[in-house]
């Protein structure tokens, strides 16, 4: 991070504060689908909460310090629609709780629990943007040891984290994110220390963005809690007739050989004023075991989608999916969200959901 900008932008709060406002938003998400599973003849079929966003509720607000600075906060929790229980371990705000500074001269600065680096990289480059649906997901998120670099859920939400990110100049965007250790909630990941970079060019048409990770190690008995290194390139182009995505993630762990890679291609392609299709196809391979329990390197899996998303008005939104994953390797992965089914026992398992839902935002 470079240190004078931060020092820049904390000096700036003791300028003079010509006029004082303040601004406070409630704000939220309600969204439920109707899904089923089937892998291995075992089939499940429900209602899930948070398909194209996960149902929230937060408050956001701006105090305006002076012409170039604002104090800013988003106190945000998820929550499960079908039953009103917390989501995120039951957290009150659990999806993101932060506090900081924004300057439209030095860039912006906010600490507390952050959707950081990691899951606004997933947010740009992932193509369906329907949970159960996202390949990206099924890469990244949902294996065993998920990715820093993912669009689900910890270490990209990030607990004791602080993050800079500057003002584009010339089309460029810097962020630098710093993550200390913390209690281990989710084992393996918060008794560690994390640093994240990006570099992103956007020239609105044109999206490219590059970010490292990091991540120390604790003990050194196991992948999880070894050193990791990240490195994740994604692409996003916008034509009249189509957005294109693709990305390309590879993860590198101490102490052990080879890497994990995954991939992913797609596109959003408008059908009418008003809905768009939404397509993926994407593979990882995970060379790097997941534990220390015998036959868990050699972990692939192959997986495609396809959704529709329809705008019925600014607020609501119709939209379905259809995903199939294909388990390679020693690979026993299901797709999110798995409504109480278990994992494939055998090989080579194939995993299928598809569903329907409802969005709204107030």
């Amino acid at each position: 991070m470079n240190k004078k900008y931060l020092i820049a932008v904390f000096m700036a709060a003791a300028l003079p504060c010509a006029a004082s406002a303040t601004s406070v938003t409630l704000y939220g998400v309600l969204d439920v689908n109707f899904s089923h599973f089937s892998q291995e003849g075992s089939r499940s079929t429900g209602l899930n909460s948070g398909g194209l966003g996960g149902s929230r509720f937060g408050l956001r607000g701006v105090e305006k310090l002076n012409e170039d600075l604002d104090v800013i906060f988003t106190l945000e929790g998820g929550f499960d629609l079908n039953t009103g229980e917390s989501s995120q371990g039951k957290r009150l705000f659990g999806r993101q709780s932060f506090v900081g500074l924004k300057s439209k001269t030095y860039g912006t600065v906010t600490a507390g629990r952050l959707q950081g680096l990691g899951y606004r990289f997933s947010g740009e480059f992932d193509p369906m943007m329907i949970a159960p649906g996202s390949v990206m997901g099924s890469l990244t998120g949902e294996v065993p040891r998920a990715w820093m670099y993912n669009p689900l859920g910890d270490p990209a939400r990030m607990d004791n984290a602080i993050l800079y990110v500057s003002p584009k100049i010339s089309n460029f965007e810097f962020g630098y994110q710093h993550g200390f250790r913390g209690i281990d909630r989710v084992p393996g990941v918060r008794n560690k220390r994390f640093d994240l970079a990006s570099l992103t060019y956007d020239d609105g048409a044109l999206r490219v963005s590059y970010g490292f990770g990091h991540s120390s190690a604790t003990t050194d008995n196991s992948p999880g809690t070894s050193k990791q290194i990240e490195h994740a390139l994604g692409v996003r182009y916008q034509f009249s007739w189509a957005t294109l995505f693709g990305s390309y993630q590879i993860r590198k762990t101490h102490g052990y050989s080879g890497s994990d890679r995954a991939w992913q291609v797609g596109a959003r392609v408008p059908v009418s004023d008003a809905g768009a299709v939404h397509m993926a196809y994407g593979r990882v391979n995970n060379e790097t075991p997941f534990g220390n329990e015998p036959n868990t390197d050699d972990y692939g899996v192959r997986t495609w989608a396809v959704g529709y998303v329809h705008n019925l008005s600014k607020r609501t939104i119709l939209y379905s999916y259809f995903k199939q994953l294909n388990n390679r390797g020693n690979s026993r992965q299901t797709i999110f969200p798995p409504s109480g089914m278990p994992s494939p026992h055998r090989l080579n398992a194939k995993v299928t959901a598809f569903g329907i839902g409802i969005h709204h935002r107030f």
